[in-house]
């Protein structure tokens, strides 16, 4: 005999399987529209296109892009340590330790991709 919690799960991933294969299906239905070599066309902001739209972008776009991911998701939690600072005085001095050693390791990260170059554009 199944739990009540089991069944439950089980009706849940059946509707949801359902609704997915329902909604492809709905948009495979009403979806079509005729090709167009004019809707096929890049668009760029009214201007005719230069090129291809397949042009490979550079290696150091996607790493500053990376960086940015990290040092923001990093900064992100900084600010609950603020907060926690604040309430838990007694305690303060080894949490001011650790987000000093958070922001050393932050900072050789910053440095280390410096060196490599990796912030250079060409």
């Amino acid at each position: 005999m199944l739990e009540p919690n089991t069944v439950a799960v089980m009706i849940l991933f059946g509707l949801a399987l359902l609704l997915g294969v329902a909604l492809i299906a709905l948009s495979a239905l009403i979806g079509r529209v005729p090709k167009d070599i004019v809707k096929l066309d890049v668009y760029e902001c009214g201007v005719p296109p230069s090129g291809t739209s397949r042009e490979r972008f550079s290696v150091k776009f996607y790493l500053v892009a990376i960086f940015f991911l990290i040092f923001d998701i990093e900064v992100v939690f900084l600010f609950p340590w603020a907060l926690i600072f604040k309430q838990q005085l007694s305690v303060g001095p080894m949490i001011m330790i650790e987000a000093l050693l958070f922001i050393a390791v932050l900072a050789v990260g910053y440095i280390y991709i410096w060196k490599k170059g990796a912030l250079e554009w060409q």
